[in-house]
């Protein structure tokens, strides 16, 4: 209830209004659950069109998602536990929450600039996006310290807008609480493969270790370029985007390179709406997807475009 009013609010009148709502959707405690939401509609209509996913997997919260698209966990789960996640980190990270800053280097030679400065232990890479992206993570101090290293050693670094130090030690006590949470859901073997961040490997079928896992990720790295890596090496070729924007569509690229392979954003503009995933359809039947459209047009009693004299 609450994270529906807050993803479709009143109009705002005024810049100030307009704030105000982008900062109440920015909340991680909604955020969360507002992308599990707006995923599962991506993901239902594209099973609609004939498109199913061989093989999932997210980066960071979008794990969740990739389980629940692989049957593992129910999508009222999901939003439950998408709030839990959220609430978990958060209360680890208390007062000092820490901070996260891109940086225009891969992890092996940001974290070599890191340990040359002194700050492999307080600051980590935590999410290792692309081979020239790293996202770093832990204490502010030791992050804006780090960020002036980076560029003094000709790296491009950007302190982030975040909540706190995502996939740190910061907030690595949160997998206990978060544990509890999953422990009073149901967790089935996935039906489909689903590649982890932390380990860059498919999840395991048994429940317990998919917990654990889950459970572990809030803390661990988020070795996304070596995970797309994998998926290509299994055979995947088609990747598709199911979240707001374009950011995975864009890190995927950036990860295969040259090598053959389509990466579809199902949002390719903001505000893309219907267009936008119409495009995506065409996009996903040149590359030779089964996709199917007439569901689309059922019931519509208007026929195509008159011709002109």
């Amino acid at each position: 209830g609450d994270v529906v009013r807050t993803v479709f609010p009143p109009a705002a009148f005024g810049e100030a209004g307009a704030r105000a709502r982008r900062a109440a959707v920015t909340d991680t405690r909604v955020a969360q659950p507002a992308l599990g939401m707006a995923e599962l509609a991506v993901l239902d209509l594209l099973g609609r069109a004939g498109v199913r996913p061989d093989m999932a997997a997210g980066h960071s919260y979008g794990e969740l998602v990739a389980l629940c698209a692989a049957g593992s966990l129910s999508p009222g789960s999901l939003l439950r536990l998408s709030a839990d996640r959220a609430e978990a980190v958060l209360r680890a990270a208390g007062d000092e929450p820490g901070a996260m800053a891109a940086v225009r280097a891969g992890a092996a030679e940001t974290e070599r600039v890191l340990a040359g400065a002194g700050l492999g232990g307080a600051v980590v890479a935590a999410n290792r996006n692309a081979p020239d992206q790293t996202v770093i993570s832990g204490p502010a101090a030791a992050v804006s310290e780090a960020v002036h290293a980076l560029r003094q050693a000709g790296h491009a670094a950007q302190l982030l807008d975040v909540a706190c130090a995502f996939h740190s030690p910061l907030v690595a006590a949160a997998g206990g609480p978060f544990a509890e949470a999953l422990a009073r859901h149901p967790v089935l073997p996935p039906e489909i493969p689903v590649w982890a961040n932390a380990t860059a490997a498919p999840y395991p079928a048994g429940p317990g270790d998919i917990r654990a896992q889950l459970a572990a990720q809030l803390g661990a790295p988020v070795r996304f370029a070596e995970q797309i890596e994998a998926m290509y090496a299994a055979g995947a070729r088609v990747f598709v985007e199911v979240g707001p924007g374009t950011a995975l569509t864009g890190l995927v690229r950036r990860v295969l390179g040259d090598r053959p392979h389509t990466a579809v954003a199902c949002e390719p503009r903001p505000d893309a709406g219907l267009r936008g995933f119409l495009e995506a359809l065409a996009r996903l039947a040149a590359a030779g997807l089964p996709v199917r459209t007439g569901w689309l047009v059922r019931g519509r009693a208007a026929g195509p475009p008159a011709r002109p004299a």
